[in-house]
């Protein structure tokens, strides 16, 4: 063979080659299975699941994640009741999908009292049971949902890694072909991975498993970080090669001007004054010239109907302010007040009132005719019977935690975030009078694990009647996105996810709840409550839908 054609057939090869890779690298932006968060096995959901599954199928959806929560299906000890759950993975099954079953939570507490951890033996036959019911039709099982937040009796990553070792023996016993994997992390993803690998359990996982949620902020930047850090905890216990899903990411669209803090507001109202209807609210101003009458009427319009909102500079404050004039005051956040209004806001609380500072430390910043002054900051939070700490205040407080409501905040209507909220102020109870008390709303653990409040509804029964509302948080900034928003932060994050090698992905969630305008949990779908698409559930259907084409080779 002369030179010439050898040369010639070299070149033909390697453009052969690169035309494969090209295709292989195109094909690869596809490799990634896309599943979905539902909740398909209760409620409204249960009853749409034949319409939702064939929307699922059309926009390329591959897999469906729903609990197979222990509670439902063990009702009384040792009689389980799989009818519910053996119509949604008959009819996924119809339509070409396949489901991926959270094992989570406590007991029946007919059946079992305590948690699942303190009924280890109960909860091996109930995963057991689900396996061998569905052996050949369930390929990946889940072991609990965010363990980092909502593992009972208290968050302990060392009791969770047990427990999941104990479960993945159990569950391979009954079906060897069963991919086990470790629930996802809410928050403080690397902190928990790490301790959870630490306790042993990377030897009986399968699959490792994160939640990400950035909202209302791009994934650029944050799920790619995440991503890279939770892989290298992984590479150092030997797992590099170990697949990663993602089972939870996305953007709800409720009101993102308001709704972030509308429900914290209202807990802590209610708190305050049970029974109110209808709230007088003053957004105090720092200066007469400062604009805040459109935040005055925001803050207005989450309150109950009848409610009413004004923005009043410190001369009016000082002139008018009074029970008679007004029921709450809202006090600037960003740490600062009016210290020209502060005796009559102080008088305004002897009388009843009500008072609310959002955002980092209450009363940090003192004003005077719009100028920074000094003060005595220990003497004024004693008139106002409130007390905070820090990280540089007390060595053993954190820097910064993840907190989640408390019973008596979710009983006044608290919205729970799945990730927790992080607080980085911590409130007690120093400068209590006799009669007064402290409610918290959020709690957190310190540096020993011990619990610290973040937010919290001061009661006073003493020289003082009315309350102090403190949250470190600044809870109005976090709203939601626009549908065409959430859109395209959905594409971006599976771009993402594609890029840095996660082998399935899974939108929170379908359908959104819609009951509640304020609560991003009930926004979080790429369709409605009425199954009507969003933007995110068209784009999601061209990228992926069965009608978009052969993807392989």
């Amino acid at each position: 063979m002369s030179e010439h054609i050898k040369v010639k057939l070299v070149a033909v090869f390697a453009i052969a080659i690169l035309a494969v890779a090209s295709l292989h690298v195109a094909n690869v932006a596809f490799g990634m299975e896309l599943g979905i968060c539902a909740h398909v096995n209760g409620g409204e959901e249960y009853e749409l699941r034949k319409r939702e599954f064939a929307m699922m199928r059309n926009a390329g959806i591959k897999r469906v994640r729903c609990d197979f929560t222990w509670a439902s299906i063990e009702p009384r000890a040792g009689e389980y009741n799989f009818e519910r759950f053996d119509n949604v993975v008959s009819d996924a099954e119809g339509n070409g999908l396949r489901i991926l079953p959270i094992l989570d939570y406590g007991p029946n507490q007919n059946a079992y009292k305590g948690t699942a951890w303190e009924n280890l033996d109960a909860w091996l036959r109930y995963a057991k049971a689900v396996v061998a019911r569905y052996k050949g039709r369930i390929d990946v099982v889940e072991v609990w949902n965010e363990e980092d937040i909502n593992w009972k009796p208290r968050v302990d990553p060392t009791q969770y890694a047990a427990f999941f070792k104990a479960t993945s023996i159990a569950i391979k016993e009954v079906d060897p072909s069963v991919r086990v994997m470790m629930g996802g992390t809410a928050g403080g993803h690397v902190e928990t991975i790490e301790a959870i690998y630490k306790a042993g359990a990377g030897d009986w996982m399968d699959i490792a498993n994160i939640h990400h949620y950035s909202w209302p902020a791009r994934p650029d930047g944050a799920l790619d970080s995440t991503i890279k850090s939770v892989r290298k905890v992984m590479e150092r216990h030997g797992d590099a090669k170990k697949p990663l899903w993602i089972t939870e990411n996305g953007w709800p669209t409720h009101d993102a001007k308001y709704g972030g803090g509308a429900h914290v507001l209202l807990t802590a109202l209610s708190i305050a004054r049970p029974g109110q209807k209808s709230w007088r609210l003053v957004r105090a101003k720092l200066t007469e010239d400062e604009s805040a009458a459109d935040e005055a009427a925001g803050l207005a319009a989450i309150l109950p109907p009848g409610s009413t909102g004004e923005a009043w500079g410190p001369r009016r404050i000082a002139s008018e302010l009074s029970t008679a004039k007004a029921d709450v005051v809202m006090l600037p956040s960003k740490e600062s007040f009016p210290l020209d209004a502060i005796d009559a806001i102080v008088g305004f609380m002897a009388q009843g009132g009500v008072v609310v500072s959002f955002g980092l430390t209450p009363l940090y910043y003192a004003y005077r005719d719009g100028k920074s002054v000094p003060f005595d900051r220990a003497a004024l939070l004693k008139r106002f019977h409130i007390s905070w700490g820090a990280c540089w205040t007390n060595k053993n407080l954190p820097i910064s935690t993840r907190a989640f409501p408390t019973d008596v905040a979710l009983r006044h209507g608290y919205k729970p975030d799945p990730a927790g909220y992080r607080v980085e102020r911590f409130f007690s109870m120093s400068n209590l009078a006799a009669g007064d008390r402290m409610v918290p709303l959020l709690v957190g653990e310190d540096k020993n694990g011990d619990s610290v409040v973040g937010e919290a509804v001061y009661l006073f029964d003493s020289d003082l009647k009315g309350a102090f509302v403190a949250s470190c948080r600044e809870p109005f900034s976090r709203g939601g996105v626009s549908e065409t928003e959430q859109a395209a932060c959905l594409l971006r994050a599976i771009e993402i996810a594609e890029a840095e090698g996660v082998e399935a992905y899974f939108p929170y969630e379908f359908r959104s709840h819609e009951k509640d305008p304020l609560y991003s949990e009930h926004h979080f779908g790429i369709v409605h409550r009425d199954l009507k698409p969003k933007p995110a559930y068209e784009a999601i259907k061209r990228r992926f839908g069965v009608d978009v084409g052969k993807r392989t080779l």
